[in-house]
C-alpha cells in the first residue's frame, strides 16, 4: 500500500477504491463483502456522521491528504465518491508523492484506527490542536472552545474541523447533532439565549461571530459546569423462577440506547429473551447484548435499518434460525429531523416516513407469522404527546408519529385474528440525550417542568413500566390504544409559537 500515483495509471481508482474500503472497514468493523463502492454509506449502511468523520481521517492518513482536502460530507456518500475525490487530489499533485510515508503502519481497533509511525518523531499524524488566531483579541479563546465543544459532542478528529468547513455539507454534522453542541456551547459560555435557529449558522466562523455577540465586551467568557445528565440504573436481574416474559422471545427495535434500551433490559429481566437492534449506534446496540448477558439475562444483537427492506429480510431470518419465532415486537425505532419547521427537506420526510411508517409496518407483517404460530403476541408502538398538538421545532417527529398512532390502529384490528394485540406509548418529553437536541434545550427543559403537573418529566423508566405492562397479561382486553406517558403536560399548553416575521 505505497505505491506513488504516477505507478498506478489506470488502475488507479480501483486501488484507491479497496485502499478505501480497507480503512473503512478498520473504522467500522463491517464486513468487506458489504462496503461496496456504490452503497450509501449513511442510509445503507447506517455509518453515522462521527463514523463518517473518522473513515474521513484515516482515508486522509493512508494517502496523506491536506486536512483541508479529506473527503467528507455531501461530497462523499459513498466509498466510490471517496476513492473518486482521492484520485482527484492525487492527480492534482504537483508532483509524486508516497501515499504510505517509510516508516508507517497499518493500526486497526475502536477510535484511534490509521496509522502508527515505526520510527522517529517526525512520523507522527500531523494534527492541529491550537487555537486559530483570528485579528479580535478574544478571538483566539473563544474559537478554541467552540472547537472542542465540537470535538468533544461529535468525537470528530481535531483536524477535521476548519473553521470555514460547512457543518453539515462538508462535515456531516446534521441539524440534531448540531442544536445538540449548540445547547452544551451556551452552558459553556453562559449564555442566556443562543444565537436564533434562523440564522442558518453554517460554519465555526460563524457560529464564533453570532457567539461573540452574545458574549458581554468586558466580562471573561465562564466555564459553566455541564448539568449532569440523568442516569437511570439497571436493576439486578431477579432470583425469582416465575419470571413473567420467561420463554418469550422479544424484539426491540432502536435499542441501542436511550428509552428503547431501557425497555430491552426491563424485558430481559421480566424474563424474555431479547433480540437487540441498533443500525446507527451499532457499538452501542452490541453492548447494550452484553451488558443483559452479564447481569443474567438472554439476548442477541442484530445490527440493520428497519427502513431497509433487505435488511428486515436478514435480520428476522437470524431471529428465526437462532431463536425459532417472536413473541413480542417493541417498534422504537425512529427518526425525524429536530429543528424549524421550515428546514425540513424533502429527505428529511422520506427517511422520517420510511422509519417510522414503513419500518413499523414491515416488522408487524414480518412478525405477524411468528406470533400466530405461537397462539398470538404483543406489538407496542411508540409515538409522543406532542403528534396530537404543536410543539416548537419537533414538526416532522410529531407529523409522522400521528401517522403510527393511526397506524397503530389499523394494526391493532388487521392482527387481531391472530391473536396479536398492538397498542401504542405515546411519551412526552423524557430526560436523557434526546432532550439536548432542543434548541435552547435548558431554558425549555425548565418551561417543559413549569407546565408539568407535579413538575418533573418522565424517565426512560416510565415509558418501559407502561411498554412492559401493555406486552403483559393484565392488560389481555387492551388493543388499538394510544397510552400517553407524559406526566401531564399534554394537558397544558407549551406556549412556543413561532416568532412573528418583520413586516
Amino acid at each position: 500500500m505505497s505505491a506513488h500515483p504516477s505507478q498506478q495509471g489506470a488502475a488507479a481508482p480501483l486501488n484507491i477504491l479497496e485502499r478505501v474500503r480497507q480503512c473503512a472497514a478498520s473504522v467500522t468493523r463491517y464486513p468487506l463483502d458489504i462496503l461496496t463502492g456504490d452503497a450509501q454509506l449513511e442510509d445503507e449502511l447506517g455509518i453515522d456522521s462521527v463514523k463518517l468523520a473518522e473513515i474521513a481521517a484515516v482515508v486522509g492518513r493512508e494517502f496523506n491528504l491536506p486536512p483541508d482536502r479529506l473527503p467528507r460530507g455531501g461530497k462523499a456518500p459513498t466509498l466510490g465518491a471517496i476513492a473518486g475525490l482521492v484520485t482527484q487530489v492525487l492527480g492534482e499533485a504537483s508532483a509524486p508523492f508516497a501515499s504510505l510515508a517509510p516508516g508507517m503502519e497499518p493500526v486497526r481497533g475502536g477510535l484511534t484506527d490509521g496509522l502508527r509511525a515505526s520510527t522517529g518523531p517526525d512520523l507522527e499524524p500531523r494534527v492541529r490542536t491550537g487555537p486559530i488566531a483570528t485579528p479580535t483579541p478574544a478571538g483566539p479563546e473563544l474559537e478554541s472552545r467552540v472547537r472542542a465543544v465540537f470535538a468533544r459532542v461529535t468525537r470528530y478528529p481535531e483536524d477535521l474541523l476548519t473553521l470555514h468547513a460547512d457543518l453539515e455539507d462538508e462535515l456531516g454534522i446534521d441539524s440534531v447533532k448540531q442544536a445538540e453542541v449548540m445547547a452544551v456551547l451556551m452552558k459553556e459560555l453562559g449564555l442566556a439565549e443562543g444565537p436564533k435557529p434562523a440564522q442558518r449558522l453554517r460554519t465555526m466562523a460563524a457560529i464564533c461571530e453570532a457567539a461573540r455577540a452574545l458574549l458581554p465586551s468586558a466580562a471573561p467568557v465562564p466555564s459553566a459546569p455541564a448539568r449532569a445528565p440523568v442516569h437511570v440504573a439497571a436493576a439486578p436481574l431477579p432470583s425469582r423462577t416465575d419470571l413473567p416474559f420467561a420463554g418469550k422471545v422479544a424484539l426491540v427495535t432502536g435499542s441501542g440506547k436511550g428509552i428503547g434500551k431501557v425497555i430491552a433490559t426491563r424485558l430481559a429481566r421480566a424474563g424474555a429473551t431479547v433480540v437487540v437492534n441498533s443500525f446507527h449506534s451499532r457499538e452501542d446496540g452490541e453492548k447494550t447484548a452484553r451488558d443483559i448477558v452479564e447481569a443474567g439475562g438472554k439476548a442477541l444483537h442484530l445490527w440493520g435499518s428497519v427502513a431497509n427492506e433487505e435488511h428486515l429480510e436478514r435480520m428476522f431470518s437470524t431471529l428465526v434460525e437462532q431463536l425459532g419465532g417472536l413473541d413480542f415486537l417493541v417498534c422504537n425505532a425512529s427518526n425525524g429531523l429536530i429543528g424549524p419547521f421550515d428546514r425540513i427537506s424533502p429527505r428529511d420526510w422520506d427517511k422520517a416516513f420510511r422509519t417510522c411508517i414503513t419500518g413499523t409496518y414491515e416488522c408487524a407483517m414480518r412478525a405477524r407469522p411468528l406470533m400466530a404460530a405461537r397462539g398470538g403476541g404483543g406489538i407496542v408502538t411508540m409515538s409522543t404527546s406532542m403528534s396530537q398538538r404543536y410543539m416548537h421545532d419537533l414538526g416532522c417527529q410529531g407529523v409522522v408519529k400521528a401517522g403510527v398512532e393511526s397506524l397503530t390502529r389499523y394494526l391493532a384490528a388487521e392482527l387481531a385474528p391472530d391473536g396479536i394485540r398492538t397498542n401504542c406509548v405515546s411519551a412526552g418529553p423524557v430526560h436523557g440525550d434526546l432532550l439536548g437536541m432542543f434548541p435552547d434545550a435548558p431554558e425549555r427543559v425548565a418551561r417543559w417542568e413549569a407546565a408539568t403537573p407535579g413538575g418533573r418529566l418522565c424517565t426512560a423508566d416510565d415509558v418501559a413500566d407502561v411498554t412492559e405492562l401493555l406486552l403483559g397479561p393484565k392488560t389481555q382486553r387492551v388493543n388499538g390504544a394510544i397510552w400517553v406517558v407524559d406526566a401531564g403536560l399534554s394537558g397544558t399548553v407549551d406556549g412556543l409559537l413561532p416568532a412573528a416575521r418583520p413586516s
